[in-house]
């Protein structure tokens, strides 16, 4: 529905499929799998072109059978314009889909774009604009000096300093990568992967009033990383970030994608961030900040939810690292620490500064009322005063936050 209302798929096709369903319902599955056979590789539906798709998602062609009522709803959604679809919703459809004991197993709870934000904004985008800021100033001194310069020589150089040091800085920002290792739907890689495009184009308009060429975006879905391990919620975070790859695009005068229009996204991985199928520790791809929402389920609610062989598995592959006592999510923050999964981290269990590269001040949110909130204080008061552990600091800073809980949980389920 979104391909069709952007003009991927020609002339509404999947709208027209619907409607000539309607009165033989049992032939949709096999329209619909060949329109979705097609958009595998590219070809013709009848006399219509439709463009290479793939990407992984039209490898198996098979549609479900529907029903004429279902045809019917599925044909009204249709008929609705997708193309402007805030990709953050799929989460609400994930974990509407989940019967209540499942969603409580997976941890599984939609995350809203303003809480989202609030960790992304401290943890992507406000970091690098304060390095631009310093670079852009430099910069522009450089061409200033070379200005003034009397000999031709010298000027030449003070430019080429310029725009090699330019050049220097949107490549950096162009190799940055996010991982969110407990991805569910990805509302996170969706809203990083949209921070890190809206920083790329500033930093070419503002560096074209500079007098540099501004050049064609770069960053995309390669970007971001995740690990999740329901098929269905690591599908849709493929989804999710594609559709808001391809509206970027659109809404900034560039053109999507071709041959394919989706490329494979298999740096969002389905499986087991904690233990793999061989019962071993995992490894996470790199990174250079981590990012998301990992589930919280309580010390002794463990073996209810995930199975007293897996509990065990991972009791012993975290032993003498994580108190068996401790919340589930406490795992993702011993996995976080291990020294290779951030480049830029030094050896040890991981601090705030390597969750937050090149920070040295105290990680700080943005509190109600916009004023700095010093972490380092609220971890002291928190661990020493229940009353107050959720005082002044927003829910999901998980850099900081999930990390106070979790000792404040092992400390008290251990006493």
């Amino acid at each position: 529905m979104f391909a069709e209302d952007v003009g991927l798929l020609p002339a509404h096709m999947f709208t027209r499929t619907l409607e000539q369903a309607r009165s033989t319902p049992a032939e949709f599955a096999e329209l619909a799998g060949v329109l979705f056979g097609v958009m595998a590789f590219g070809g013709r539906v009848g006399f219509e072109t439709v463009e290479w798709f793939n990407g992984g998602m039209f490898d198996d062609d098979t549609a479900l059978l529907l029903q004429k009522p279902d045809i019917d709803t599925v044909l009204a959604a249709a008929k609705l314009d997708w193309s402007e679809i805030d990709p953050s919703i799929l989460g609400t459809l994930f974990e509407r889909g989940l019967d209540p004991a499942k969603r409580a197993q997976l941890g599984a709870h939609y995350t809203d774009r303003d809480k989202i934000m609030l960790i992304v904004d401290p943890v992507v985008i406000r970091p690098w604009l304060r390095e631009w800021a310093a670079e852009k100033a430099e910069i522009a001194a450089d061409l200033e000096r070379a200005e003034v310069a009397k000999a031709a020589a010298t000027r030449t150089r003070r430019r080429n300093k310029a725009r090699r040091r330019y050049e220097t800085f949107l490549n950096r920002l162009r190799a940055f990568t996010v991982l969110d290792p407990a991805c569910g739907s990805g509302n996170f890689l969706y809203l990083a992967l949209q921070a890190l495009k809206n920083l790329e184009h500033r930093v070419q308009f503002e560096a074209e009033a500079l007098g540099f060429q501004r050049a064609f975006p770069e960053i995309g879905p390669a970007n971001v990383r995740g690990i999740e391990t329901n098929p269905y919620a690591a599908e849709l975070a493929r989804v999710s970030v594609w559709i808001g790859e391809i509206q970027w695009m659109r809404r900034n005068g560039f053109s999507e994608a071709r041959d394919p229009i989706l490329k494979p996204l298999d740096n969002i991985e389905r499986r087991d961030a904690i233990l793999t199928t061989d019962n071993t520790e995992p490894d996470w791809p790199q990174a250079n900040v981590l990012i998301g929402n990992p589930p919280f389920l309580g010390g002794k609610l463990l073996i209810t939810n995930l199975g007293e062989d897996y509990v065990s598995q991972m009791f012993e592959t975290y032993a003498d690292r994580v108190p068996a006592v401790a919340d589930l999510v406490c795992y993702w923050f011993e996995k976080s620490g291990t020294p290779d999964r951030i480049r830029q981290g030094e050896p040890g269990r991981a601090r705030r500064d390597q969750l937050h590269p090149r920070r040295r001040e105290p990680p700080c949110a943005t509190s109600r009322n916009e004023q700095p909130v010093d972490l380092r204080r609220v971890e002291r008061r928190t661990v020493g005063d229940r009353r107050s552990s959720r005082a002044g600091i927003p829910r999901l800073l998980l850099a900081s936050w999930r990390r106070i809980r979790c000792r404040h949980t092992a400390r008290r389920q251990a006493g």
